[in-house]
């Protein structure tokens, strides 16, 4: 399933993006799924729209290499440096990145600590011999990583082919001041 919960135009024109991404894996009669919800702590309603795939056995190997099965809860797997590529790492930062200051902070939430050391080692090491510096910062919901502004210029240069038009404010912080 993948939903958007933020329907600002340039949320939902990825989320079309997605959507045709996604559109061999629908049903013919699949329905989008929306919703509308109020955040009870600021009395403000949100929206969202989701939709889900056929289930098909070729996901189940992507499945077993990022959920543990017994618990079902998300891990990275220790050969994440041989699968994690400049577009996943795109894809990754347009649905949970954000800049922060002159960086980005990337949310691992759902992630215990040595698999936030692993992808943070890996996303140190992606680009050869230049390096991204990376940190883990803690925050209330758990650890997350954080790609320090000097990084920034290496890091757009390496995915900014595979960010959506919409999304690129999330690594060029200059977009948003125009």
């Amino acid at each position: 399933m993948y939903g958007q919960s933020s329907l600002r135009l340039h949320h939902l024109n990825y989320f079309k993006h997605i959507l045709n991404l996604f559109k061999p894996y629908l049903s013919k009669e699949f329905n989008l799924k929306e919703r509308t919800f109020k955040d009870k702590r600021t009395d403000i309603t949100y929206s969202s729209v989701s939709f889900a795939t056929l289930t098909f056995p070729c996901f189940n190997y992507y499945r077993s290499l990022f959920y543990d099965n017994n618990n079902n809860k998300k891990i990275i797997p220790s050969t994440i440096q041989n699968l994690l590529t400049p577009r996943g790492l795109a894809y990754w930062i347009m649905v949970d990145g954000s800049l922060q200051n002159m960086g980005l902070h990337l949310n691992t939430y759902g992630f215990t600590s040595s698999d936030v050391l692993l992808l943070k080692s890996t996303i140190e090491n992606m680009f050869g011999e230049k390096s991204i510096k990376c940190s883990i910062h803690k925050h209330q919901k758990g650890d997350r990583i954080y790609i320090w502004g000097e990084s920034m210029e290496l890091l757009r240069k390496n995915i900014s082919q595979y960010m959506h038009k919409d999304m690129m404010y999330k690594i060029d912080c200059n977009i948003l001041k125009k």
